[in-house]
């Protein structure tokens, strides 16, 4: 049985996973790595309108990857949590080796 605290760690990493769990929010994070971007520019950059762009930020703001900032009359995003992008990378690296094993690649 988790304890308390177990629970908790494990419901928010749980949050944290679902907010990845889509390909336009990777997307998003892999532009941030670079740096701030305003949400018109990301949706430009991803070919979708601005208000489901909107939607996909505050998605990963509330699960605590991504921070915005209010410059002018522009909201920038920015990257709070570039370590998840190298475990995606590692994650990403490690099934495609696995695969080329089974298939003898």
């Amino acid at each position: 049985m988790l304890t308390k605290d177990e629970q908790i760690r494990c419901d928010r990493r749980a949050h944290m996973f679902k907010a990845l769990a889509h390909p336009i929010r990777i997307f998003f994070l892999e532009k941030l790595k670079e740096r701030s971007w305003c949400v018109c520019e990301l949706a430009e950059n991803a070919g979708i309108p601005k208000s489901a762009a909107s939607k996909h930020l505050s998605q990963l703001k509330e699960a605590g990857l991504v921070d915005d900032c209010k410059n002018g009359t522009r909201v920038e995003y920015s990257l709070t949590a570039p370590c998840v992008l190298d475990l995606a990378a590692c994650a990403d690296g490690t099934v495609l080796s696995n695969r080329r094993k089974k298939l003898g690649i």
